[in-house]
């Protein structure tokens, strides 16, 4: 990357760290191409250029079937929470994106993961009360209703959807 930028929009013209510190010696040639600039460019701004901060990083990056398993051992009901784990996964096999519905799942049952927990007398986890896989999605019922034959599906009339007026029904969809 250049040791600087000019941005004729916000009349400006930017220049990295090195760059400045470079040209605050009137020896170096930093000194002459900043110069240069100014003469050329009288009317701009010259603004250091600033860290970009780092985003966010994902506390569940790397969660696994795996580690999703070892976690729930960890606790006091684990073969209640277990079983109940292997029926997610189940029901998960038949979802567009299996890994994200048993996650979804993982992070609905267990809201502190990746906290300090509370430990038991016994060094488990205290018992958490099990969790019901969440019900598809829409688009996961849309896919499945695509592939019902004519006499399954529904019509646009059941849901409240008017093609003549080209918008809801809003009586008959609820809303």
């Amino acid at each position: 990357m250049r040791e600087y930028k000019i941005n004729f929009t916000t009349n400006t013209i930017t220049v990295s760290k090195s760059f400045a510190l470079a040209a605050s010696d009137p020896s170096k040639p930093e000194f002459e191409t900043l110069s240069k600039l100014q003469a050329a460019y009288p009317g701009m701004r010259i603004v250091h250029k600033t860290h970009r901060s780092p985003s966010k990083a994902n506390a569940n990056k790397g969660l696994t079937y795996e580690r999703m398993e070892g976690y729930i051992n960890l606790h006091e009901n684990a073969a209640e929470l277990l079983t109940k784990f292997e029926a997610v996964k189940k029901i998960a096999a038949q979802q567009k994106n299996p890994y994200l519905f048993t996650k979804g799942w993982f992070m609905q049952q267990f809201p502190d993961y990746g906290k300090l927990p509370d430990i038991s007398s016994n060094g488990k986890i205290l018992y958490v009360l099990p969790v019901d896989p969440p019900a598809p999605t829409a688009k996961d019922d849309a896919a499945e209703s695509s592939n019902n034959t004519p006499a399954e599906s529904s019509t646009a009339a059941e849901h409240g959807i008017d093609f003549t007026k080209g918008q809801l029904n809003k009586q008959a969809s609820g809303f």
